[in-house]
């Protein structure tokens, strides 16, 4: 854990555009600027400014670009942005992202060297900041290892406190109330009269606020939901059947592939026929892969349909392909053993 605030401390880099309605902030692991991906393909009336929370004037969204696969990653991602923001998590939109570098997972690639994960002796640290720099200069975008609360945990809860704090100056701005008399509360800066300004109003100015990066992470005794009891985000959609996941993405002209594969690993294929599967309905394309073949057609069924129809003669593997086969040659070892003892 102090390895992650040194990291934090050392590394946290904030920066800031206006742009046309709306701000959003975030928190780079790196020891320079890295592009952000939100500029990309901003919709008129959005702004951002940096890879995790973008705010418009109608909407919230937290980028939470570890891979959600069942395991609650994505809701986790969000509630440790809302902790800090001081919003409630069910308010926002939950968005993976596109993949790009400023997502990269540093701690999966620094946890992999052959060091105790308590042991921070100066030549550890050091290579695991080597590893970090070599993950972030390679755009390693990668979920598993149970890495991504190590390496997310501390970059999101100060990506949320600093939109937090530069929302306040915005606020500060805007009323003339000095900022130091200003509190948040669910997604709203609030005056000393009660007066509530949302976040999603604050969205212009806050474009053209200086980014508050000097901002102090909330005390485990003033957490809302972190280490308590909670919900997945994504629960409601999954019971009642609005929620997307992978196989639902339509893009024009898309195809969809499978693949058959030598049961052998690195067997591959001695002969192949795939005259029938190239009449079927829907099939684009039969083409050579390691090891097998794919099938290309317009959509996932004809695909599969595609595959079964080829005619493969696979090559045998230098190992034995099956247990029967494992067996004979242990049983065979085990009489010459006998033989010659």
């Amino acid at each position: 854990m102090s390895r992650l605030k040194k990291i934090a401390r050392r590394t946290f880099l904030i920066g800031s555009a206006a742009i046309a309605g709306g701000v959003a902030f975030g928190a780079y692991v790196v020891a320079r600027p890295t592009p952000n991906p939100l500029l990309d393909e901003l919709q008129d009336g959005d702004a951002a400014i940096t890879p995790f929370i973008k705010i418009t004037q109608d909407s919230i969204t937290f980028i939470v670009p570890r891979a959600d696969v069942g395991q609650g990653i994505a809701s986790i991602q969000g509630y440790l942005i809302a902790e800090e923001l001081d919003i409630d998590p069910t308010t926002v939109t939950l968005d993976p992202g596109q993949p790009h570098e400023a997502y990269f997972n540093g701690e999966v690639a620094a946890a992999g060297l052959p060091f105790p994960l308590y042991d921070e002796g100066t030549l550890p640290e050091t290579l695991r900041d080597i590893m970090i720099t070599v993950a972030r200069l390679s755009g390693a975008q990668f979920t598993g290892g149970s890495s991504s609360l190590a390496d997310l945990h501390k970059t999101l809860r100060h990506a949320g406190a600093s939109a937090r704090e530069t929302l306040k100056a915005a606020a500060a701005k805007k009323s003339g109330v000095p900022v130091d008399a200003l509190t948040t509360e669910n997604g709203a800066v609030i005056l000393p009269d009660g007066t509530r300004l949302a976040y999603m109003e604050l969205a212009a100015t806050a474009a053209t606020t200086e980014p508050d990066t000097e901002v102090e992470l909330r005390p485990a005794a003033d957490w809302k939901w972190l280490g308590k009891p909670m919900q997945r985000l994504d629960t409601v959609a999954k019971s009642t059947g609005r929620q997307n996941y992978g196989s639902d993405v339509r893009l024009p002209g898309m195809l969809h592939a499978t693949v058959r594969t030598n049961p052998g690993f690195g067997g591959g294929v001695i002969t192949w026929d795939s005259g029938v599967a190239e009449t079927m309905s829907g099939i684009r394309a039969v083409v050579p892969i390691t090891d097998g073949l794919g099938v290309v057609a317009d959509n996932t069924w004809r695909a599969f349909q595609g595959a079964d129809a080829i005619d493969i003669t696979w090559g045998k593997p230098s190992y034995p392909a099956s247990t029967a086969e494992m067996w004979s040659v242990l049983e065979d070892a085990a009489i010459e053993d006998n033989l010659n003892s």
